[in-house]
């Protein structure tokens, strides 16, 4: 496996957390505008919700108006409910912490935001015209989740279901259980979450890590071809020319020189059949007992 880049290999969970952690200080960052928001919020309902439209990815006014920040800004954005940060600063700090590990910090602040730029492009592009406001970091964060399956594909997570019942999976599970989870919910026609920003997430993700890092995905799909190649001990490759005994050498090659020579001199001879000659001569040298 050939990995390009900053690549550090596979992080324990134990990794440290450090001030200077690109992870620390995106969920600073991200609580530090939650509680923004909910200051505006107490002033005045009007005045989150401007803050939002201005910060967060509307697709039919980020060109229109020329707001591309947005493509940055509405990764630092939550609804005001505690669910949405909480369960985003989780899964960052978990798992985050340890794609970090293995990336650097550099690495991992440029997938972090690959993943969320390309969550908030494939989101506009299936909502082109749609008014209303995306936001949260839940497409950085499932580019995340993408990139630990592919360093660390065997690696065990254990999830609270209902923050109560524990499960534990594989990483590698864990992507594909929620990648399919969102195709459901699309499929279910549930609008309330941009749940193509999800898969947009985790397909950028995988883009970053497979260009950069040369990772594969983590599991083989059933449609994926197989290919296999294999080398068992090539044959050599044969000469044109075969080999013959003595006894039919001299009489498939010498005789007819030697009956062409009584009938027509030496001088028809050509310069193959002079080798010939010169050949079965050194021969009869080295095969002669004195």
């Amino acid at each position: 496996m050939i990995y390009k880049g900053n690549f550090r290999g596979q992080p324990s969970f134990g990794h440290g957390f450090k001030y200077k952690s690109a992870v620390l200080q995106l969920i600073i960052i991200n609580v530090a505008v939650y509680l923004l928001c909910i200051v505006l919020n107490l002033a005045s309902r009007e005045a989150l919700e401007s803050f939002q439209r201005i910060f967060s990815v509307v697709p039919n006014e980020i060109f229109h108006k020329l707001r591309l920040w947005q493509f940055v800004t509405y990764m630092f954005l939550h609804s005001l409910s505690p669910m949405h940060i909480f369960f985003n600063m989780l899964v960052l700090f978990f798992l985050g912490r340890n794609v970090e590990a293995s990336l650097g910090k550099i690495g991992f602040l440029k997938l972090y935001f690959v993943s969320g730029i390309g969550a908030a492009i494939i989101h506009i592009a299936v909502n082109p015209g749609s008014p209303y406001a995306m936001l949260g970091a839940s497409g950085a964060v499932f580019g995340v989740i993408m990139a630990f399956a592919m360093i660390s594909p065997e690696r065990p997570v254990t999830l609270l279901i209902m923050l109560v019942f524990p499960l534990t999976v594989k990483a590698k599970y864990l992507a594909l259980g929620l990648a399919l989870f969102q195709l459901l919910f699309i499929q279910a026609g549930d609008s309330g979450v941009a749940y193509w920003a999800h898969l947009g997430g985790m397909f950028f993700g995988y883009l970053f890590m497979k260009v950069k890092y040369k990772l594969p995905l983590p599991w083989r799909m059933p449609w994926a071809p197989r290919f296999q190649i294999k080398i068992n001990n090539p044959r050599p490759k044969q000469s044109k020319y075969q080999p013959i005994d003595a006894e039919s050498f001299i009489s498939e090659e010498v005789d007819p020189i030697l009956e062409k020579i009584s009938r027509h001199g030496l001088k028809s001879l050509t310069r193959k059949e002079r080798q010939i000659l010169k050949k079965a001569h050194a021969h009869m040298k080295d095969a002669d007992p004195r």
